[in-house]
């Protein structure tokens, strides 16, 4: 056999080794061999995981690279630097500090068997059943690994939110989707009420015993961020040129956002925000506004030929379920399951809590002005998520299917924005605006990515500066610095992502790419890490 025919039996290996070791990250992704069970999240679970990923650094770090096609080469370099990254990692052992994996892995194993179609419904809740009778055990495993002094407390408090909601999204929501007096509906009335009693007894747990205790904190350290950058990203920046990166983009966005308050006849751009905001949907009417967007922003883009659209690419626009809203203050994107046939996306929007007070919903609202949504609506529908992770899940390399590169992903959110500024249709006065803001923002994130990641800013001097500068609503600042304690690098993605396209396009239109060949060739691609992705492009292009 060949060593590209050997490779390619390797990669098909890898991945069906690796979403075994990971059911719920497999039903994510559209494989359901595994649907019926939950990862094991004992100690030796974590074992397995770490052997897994220093054992296929070692087999793919000895295919011949000269003798594999540049696609293949690709495949392999995106492999070994998915599992570098999780290597630069391990010290920080997140399994030891964040009580929120633990539950996360019930709610989210449940909640993916439901959006996930390609098998029958019948066939999902039977296993969903089944997979809902080990959220003991993995709830126990939480007990038993996680280390109070090592733990932040913010993560505790995440955590209970989540598994609150949790716990009535899989006692009370679950068993009505089974038809009446069915056994499916038998089974998941009494595994959601068992799954619904361990994260109630988890909760509890949480607030009387972990919190007094924990005293860990959110911080990877400069070296691990270091080796992310180089390794996982693949880029030449450290953590104190990615700072610089922010800072400059931070104080440049700052000078653009007074030219466009000046626009607009005010002398501080936070004059202009403050009524801008002020004019957004009411509550009843946001879900459908945010649909209607979605549509006008797809027809505008196939209308100016930015790239070729998927024609059985699907976006369902619905309220954010209770379980995520901790840390999803605004709307988030679910994306199409890349190993399924299905092209569906899912747009979630977040809607005020029926228990906060009067003042708190107004302030979440006001974080939906109607001038900003068409912004959000390119960024994460069309030209922006929805259309590039259905045009990525189309790849035929499996293991482009089972990794991406975050840098990529965000980033091509935030170019679309800039470019469909370009091409007029976020051209006017407000929304203009509202997206400086919004890039004031992205740099932001930067500064407070790395803050949190070396220990140089807490998590109040974090909500502080979201709330100060770039003027987020403070609950929403909480949730958004919540999230970002979870995945360092994701929150600086979106910068360096743009500056990486920004970069690749000038480089294109210099070798003679049009727009439209351009785009499609970054989507055809999947989701690269930018060298990866920069390589491919031209020399499949020479």
């Amino acid at each position: 056999m060949t060593p590209a025919g050997e490779f390619a039996q390797a990669v098909e290996r890898h991945v069906r080794e690796r979403y075994a070791l990971d059911p719920v990250a497999a039903t994510a992704a559209g494989i359901h061999d595994h649907d019926d069970r939950l990862p094991d999240l004992s100690a030796r679970g974590f074992a397995e995981r770490d052997v897994f990923v220093d054992r296929w650094i070692s087999a793919l770090d000895a295919f011949p690279f000269e003798r594999l096609s540049p696609v293949e080469r690709t495949d392999r370099d995106l492999l070994l630097a998915d599992l570098r990254g999780q290597r630069d990692l391990r010290s920080f052992e997140r399994w030891r500090r964040d009580p929120g994996l633990y539950a996360n892995a019930v709610i989210r194993g449940a909640y993916y068997l439901l959006i996930r179609e390609d098998t029958p419904l019948e066939e999902r809740l039977a296993k969903l059943a089944m997979r809902l009778a080990g959220s003991g055990a993995a709830l126990a495993a939480a007990r038993e690994n996680v280390d109070a002094e090592r733990t932040p407390p913010v993560w505790v408090v995440t955590a209970g939110e989540q598994a609150a909601a949790g716990g009535t999204f899989v006692r009370a929501l679950l068993p009505t989707l089974a038809p009446g007096g069915s056994r499916a509906q038998r089974d998941l009335l009494a595994a959601g009420r068992e799954a619904g009693d361990a994260l109630d007894a988890f909760v509890v747990w949480l607030h009387d015993d972990l919190m007094p205790r924990a005293r860990g904190t959110v911080a990877i350290g400069a070296e691990a961020l270091d080796a992310l950058l180089r390794e996982r990203e693949l880029l030449d920046h450290d953590h104190d040129s990615l700072q610089r990166v922010g800072q400059d983009l931070y104080r440049e966005t700052n000078l653009a956002l007074d030219e466009a308050a000046r626009a607009l006849g005010d002398t501080d751009w936070r004059e202009s925000v403050a009524r801008i905001r002020a004019d957004h949907p009411a509550e009843d009417g946001l879900v459908a506004t945010y649909r209607a967007e979605m549509e006008r922003a797809r027809e505008a883009s196939e209308l100016a030929g930015i790239a070729s659209f998927p024609p059985d690419a699907e976006l369902v626009v619905e309220a954010m379920p209770d379980f995520a809203r901790p840390t999803a203050p605004y709307a988030l994107y679910v994306g199409a399951a890349p190993f399924e046939r299905a092209r569906r996306g899912r747009f979630w929007v977040t809607l005020p809590p029926a228990g906060d007070p009067e003042t708190v919903r107004r302030e979440r609202l006001e974080g939906h002005p109607r001038a900003g949504i068409p912004v959000i609506a390119c960024h994460e529908g069309y030209p922006g998520h929805h259309l590039q992770l259905s045009r990525a899940a189309d790849t035929p390399s499996l293991a482009r299917k089972a990794v991406r590169s975050n840098v990529l992903v965000e980033g091509w959110g935030l170019y679309v924005e800039e470019l469909m500024t370009e091409l007029g249709y976020l051209g006017s006065p407000e929304t203009r605006l509202l997206r400086l803001k919004d890039l004031l923002w992205r740099a932001a994130r930067v500064i407070v990515d790395l803050g949190l990641a070396t220990g140089s800013m807490t998590f109040e001097q974090a909500v502080r500066f979201l709330v100060d500068g770039p003027k987020l609503e403070r609950p929403n600042a909480i949730a958004e610095v919540r999230r970002y304690t979870y995945d360092p690098l994701q929150p600086s993605s979106y910068v360096l992502g743009r500056e990486a396209i920004l970069r690749l396009r000038d480089r294109a239109k210099r070798e003679g790419f049009g727009m439209r060949r351009f785009h499609d060739a970054i989507l055809a691609a999947g989701s690269l890490p930018p060298r990866l992705l920069e390589a491919e492009v031209f020399v499949s292009a020479a």
